[in-house]
């Protein structure tokens, strides 16, 4: 579908955009009867998600040009159809009126349309807007009438001719004199054509058969035939409704049987009419003759309505099949894709840890740290002095100042500088570690601080820092960091 136009319904008068789509279905189905092209002069209406906006559609193909910016010459050609597709809903409504005042009302309101800016034209077909709405303040444009819609035309076409007309004159036709001896020919000809008509219109072969009375009762006969065509029609150009969703399969065939049932009952009728004609020698009424030519056709009408059905039917099955094996490819593509995920942060995590359980290792065995049945090791990165604190369960607190209790011990503290002057009291590194680590460890719950006890820059940015808990085969990691103004991090674990 073309989008034509996207309007704010607030430029219209009496516009409520919510009541669009149902009147655009009412409208379809009220003009269910009429051409195409009366059909397609209403463009399909849309609201836009998330606003108060419309957009406006047609299933017409091309490039839409707003009326209003359309030649004059091509404009009034395509004017001539619109009035010509609104006048025909009118003439609808009309019918309608005596039984339907509501739809008739509705029809002849749509039959307008707010402006040329309103109109657009694809492929050399309108396509309306808005319909049934005027402008903000303004009344919406109705169509022309037929015979003024004629002028119209006649006036785009030959303004000369037009002009003539309007002014009560007869312009002079084209072309050269002998033109003019040949009109004259053709109504000398029309006129002897009348006059013979006229003399022999009484005569009838054989004369001794009444003719009016055989006319009359074959025309209402013909008309019973002609309403059961109309009706069979009706039902065969409906039956491909049946297809979407597909029926079942009984109730379709029965469909099927009942409406060639009655193709082959109005073809016996009508040849059973023919045949009266035969018999007393009477050439075949013009309706009989069309619905010889009419009838034949619907058997291979229905033929095609059920090859569309199948059509339908294995296009949905094969759009069935293909979600389902859409569904079964997304599924299967969403876990391998959550088990690469999974996978791919297992070995992120286990090289973490190792590149963890690596670095702890090797500044411990560096700087000559030992391990035992619990081991709690501080890292960071920095020239700070950062200190380890641990309370016990039963209430020691193992530091610098307090270097064993509860059987564990601190065996190793980097970094270390004087508490008054800050200056180190042995050599510094940019790897510094601290380690305590327990023989026979109590069981209980544990507290860990780390204390930024004396820096050793004079930068105010946070020192990050790491701590491995090792409980025989299980590991544990904390991550934190202090700074000049936060100078304190805690943390707690249980043993075992």
């Amino acid at each position: 579908m073309i989008r034509l136009l996207r309007i704010n319904p607030s430029r219209y008068q009496s516009l409520d955009a919510s009541q669009l789509g149902a009147r655009f279905a009412r409208l379809q189905s009220l003009l269910v009867d009429a051409s195409p092209a009366t059909r397609s002069v209403f463009a399909e209406p849309a609201l836009v998600q998330g606003s108060d906006s419309v957009d406006w559609f047609s299933r017409l193909g091309g490039q839409p040009q707003p009326l209003s910016q359309v030649p004059d010459a091509e404009a009034n050609a395509v004017r001539a159809r619109l009035n010509d597709a609104l006048n025909d809903v009118r003439r609808i409504a009309d019918e309608r009126a005596a039984v339907a005042p509501d739809d008739a009302d509705f029809l002849r309101a749509a039959a307008s349309y707010p402006s040329d800016d309103d109109v657009f034209v694809l492929n050399g077909q309108p396509v309306v807007a808005a319909w049934g709405y005027g402008l903000a303040g303004a009344q919406p444009i109705a169509p022309a009438p037929p015979a003024a819609a004629a002028v119209a035309t006649a006036a785009a076409m030959a303004p000369d001719a037009a002009q003539a007309a309007e002014e009560g004159r007869v312009a002079p036709p084209a072309g050269a004199r002998w033109g003019r001896w040949l009109l004259a020919l053709l109504l000398l000809l029309l006129a002897s054509a009348l006059l013979a008509w006229w003399h022999y219109r009484d005569f009838k072969w054989p004369p001794w058969f009444d003719h009016a009375a055989f006319h009359e009762a074959a025309g209402i006969s013909e008309q019973e035939l002609i309403r059961l065509a109309d009706a069979l029609e009706k039902d065969i150009e409906a039956l491909p409704k049946l297809c979407d969703p597909p029926p079942q399969a009984e109730l379709l065939k029965a469909e099927e049987a009942e409406l060639r049932k009655r193709v082959s009952d109005l073809r016996g009728m009508v040849s059973d009419q023919s045949q009266r004609y035969e018999q007393h020698g009477i050439p075949s009424s013009q309706a009989l003759r069309a619905l010889q030519e009419r009838v034949p056709p619907f058997n291979e009408r229905i033929t095609a309505a059920l090859r569309e059905c199948d059509r339908i039917a294995a296009e949905l099955a094969r759009e069935r099949a293909e979600e389902i094996i859409r569904q079964q490819r997304e599924e299967q593509e969403r876990l391998r894709r959550e088990k690469a995920a999974r996978e791919a942060e297992d070995r992120r995590a286990e090289a973490e840890r190792q590149r963890q359980d690596d670095e702890f290792d090797k500044r411990r065995a560096a700087a000559g740290g030992e391990e035992g049945e619990l081991t709690v090791t501080l890292l960071w990165n920095t020239v700070d002095d950062l200190d380890l604190h641990i309370h016990c369960p039963n209430g020691d607190h193992i530091f610098y100042n307090a270097r064993s209790g509860c059987g564990g011990k601190l065996d190793v503290d980097r970094n270390a500088r004087d508490p008054v002057f800050g200056i180190p009291q042995g050599p510094v590194t940019r790897e510094p570690i601290e380690n305590v680590f327990w023989g026979s460890a109590q069981h209980g719950r544990y507290r860990i601080k780390v204390n930024l006890f004396k820096e050793g820059t004079t930068s105010r940015a946070a020192r990050p820092f790491k701590i491995k808990v090792q409980k025989g085969d299980d590991v544990q990691y904390f991550d934190g960091t202090v700074s000049s103004r936060d100078k304190d991090a805690s943390f707690s674990f249980s043993y075992p």
